[in-house]
């Protein structure tokens, strides 16, 4: 499907979605109203022949859920995300329906943000608890180590004196036995070119190669209408952010997802429910280049495989569903790959949180940023029996910091459930 189409049926996920975590909360009429919502998207998506599928909105609702939780667990602040999910429906979704139908949609989610400003006049936010490490019992495969990894997650290299977290996480993963590290995408933070040098400037200080890919945030650097963050990726680093890197009788294959396209749409503030003035951005899905495939073709298997890359496969049914994403065809296109080279597993970015699905039956896993909540780095031991996945907390002050670990419900979202954060598969 099109960029526009994908939205279109994300819409739709999300509203349908929305109808039944604010049926959970107690919010009886705004539930009614927000699956009033779905039925305009639905109708949207037949007349463009898009196949509604209710599986996606399920999925998605569990993720709404979790977030949102309870008015018990975090007060107001989940009416409030919910509420500021469907402004980002009536944003995007204004030149894909008619003028008729996008008013519609609008006055049914109106009252949402009457009950939230309500909120807030009242006072109902939960002042969150502390942040605390979300710690997992260690995991380790049976058998002799062959070697081991780290995953540095989502870094966004900025400004010289921002990046403590991440030149920490890198030497502790030296420390834990690394032979070397992937960092997996959003290297930098905007795409500019002093970050790309910054990145690798602290990537050259490591005790152990560091091995680098594109994320949808390093391609936010342009000129003119032209994203340029392949070229600054290059120049900085004097190689192309695909490769396969062996050591110590371990294989890693890391692969560029960054989509180099320029969003329709200027950047979205989920925190004010609308628009932000300024530039657009690069979309934030994922898609292999004819150049890619080209290079993925000629891999094959040997010895203990692992895929990396930074957008996790298709269908990413968190927020925003799909459109975050690798793309479908890009999809299928890894899928081939992991089975012809025997991958144990396949591990990406993006998505600041720690989760754990598959792809056609291989381990698919979402790696926490290791410079956002909650501050930690992932190691991967391999073994002649199989291999393990530990998520470890970098000794860095400032991630203990009220004011630095963003608010409760990312830190609800970006935690994820305990088996994605500690896990041993046996081969």
């Amino acid at each position: 499907m099109s960029l526009l189409s994908d939205l279109l049926l994300s819409c739709w996920i999300v509203e349908a979605a929305r109808s039944s975590a604010l049926e959970r909360r107690g919010h009886q009429d705004a539930s009614v109203r927000a699956a009033a919502r779905a039925r305009i998207l639905a109708s949207r998506c037949a007349e463009e022949g898009i196949k509604i599928v209710p599986g996606y909105a399920t999925e998605h609702e569990r993720f709404m859920t979790d977030i949102a939780g309870s008015e018990e667990e975090v007060g107001a602040l989940g009416m409030i995300f919910l509420q500021r999910v469907g402004a980002y429906i009536d944003a995007h979704t204004k030149d894909l329906l008619s003028e008729e139908d996008h008013r519609k949609l609008v006055e049914l989610g109106a009252p949402e943000l009457d009950e939230v400003n309500q909120a807030l006049m009242e006072g109902r936010l939960l002042y969150p608890p502390p942040p605390e490490f979300p710690s997992a019992p260690v995991s380790k495969s049976e058998g002799a180590v062959i070697g081991r990894f780290g995953i540095l997650g989502d870094p966004h290299v900025g400004p010289a004196d921002s990046n403590e977290a991440v030149s920490t996480a890198i030497e502790e993963m030296a420390g834990a036995g690394a032979s070397f590290i992937v960092a997996i995408g959003d290297v930098t933070s905007d795409g500019q070119e002093e970050h790309f040098q910054t990145a690798r400037e602290i990537f050259e200080k490591s005790p152990v190669p560091v091995i680098a890919t594109l994320g949808n945030h390093d391609m936010w650097g342009k000129e003119g209408d032209r994203s340029v963050g392949l070229e600054r990726f290059i120049s900085a680093f004097g190689t192309k952010p695909n490769a396969i890197h062996e050591q110590d009788g371990l294989r890693v294959i890391v692969i560029n997802s960054a989509d180099p396209r320029i969003s329709p749409f200027p950047p979205f503030d989920m925190l004010e429910g609308e628009f932000k003035e300024g530039p657009s951005q690069s979309v934030p899905g994922g898609t292999f280049s004819e150049e890619t495939i080209e290079w993925m073709k000629g891999i094959e298997a040997a010895g203990p495989t692992f895929i990396l890359l930074h957008h996790p496969t298709y269908p990413y049914l968190a927020m925003p569903p799909l459109v975050f994403g690798l793309d479908e065809a890009s999809t299928s296109t890894l899928a081939e790959l992991a089975e012809r080279v025997e991958a144990k597993a396949i591990f990406c970015g993006h998505t600041h949180r720690c989760y754990a699905t598959d792809l056609d039956g291989i381990p698919m896993i979402e790696v926490a940023s290791s410079n956002d909540w909650p501050f930690g780095y992932t190691m991967i031991e391999v073994t002649d029996r199989g291999w393990s996945f530990n998520l470890y907390p970098i000794t860095y002050d400032a991630k203990l910091d009220p004011m630095n670990h963003r608010d409760y419900l990312f830190r609800r979202y970006a935690t994820g459930p305990e088996e994605a954060r500690a896990f041993a598969v046996e081969d």
